[in-house]
């Protein structure tokens, strides 16, 4: 796996509005925390998705990296729990193309 690949596998899982979360790495299905590998997880943020599919720790680190940089001046945290989901999504997306430039 690469960061490219871990970073479109994260934008799989939150690719639908109800498996996104916002304020928290991941939730289960009545709306309470739970850690992104949990059976009960259902809905994610950008880094709880990160997290759930479990890749390298090297490709995480590159995939936060970009991911970080794709937020702009916000937190990849204050950017998931204020955008849109299609900001979110497009974000995603553009760390996806600097991981796969870079």
């Amino acid at each position: 796996m690469t960061a490219a690949s871990a970073l479109h596998d994260a934008l799989e899982i939150v690719s639908a509005p109800h498996r996104w979360a916002k304020e928290a790495i991941a939730l289960d299905g009545h709306g309470n925390e739970v850690k992104p590998l949990s059976e009960k997880a259902k809905r994610f943020c950008m880094v709880g998705a990160l997290q759930r599919i479990q890749c390298s720790t090297d490709d995480y680190g590159l995939a936060i990296r970009h991911l970080r940089k794709a937020c702009g001046q916000l937190s990849i945290f204050q950017f998931n729990d204020q955008c849109s989901h299609k900001a979110m999504k497009k974000v995603m997306r553009r760390a996806i193309d600097a991981a796969e430039a870079a």
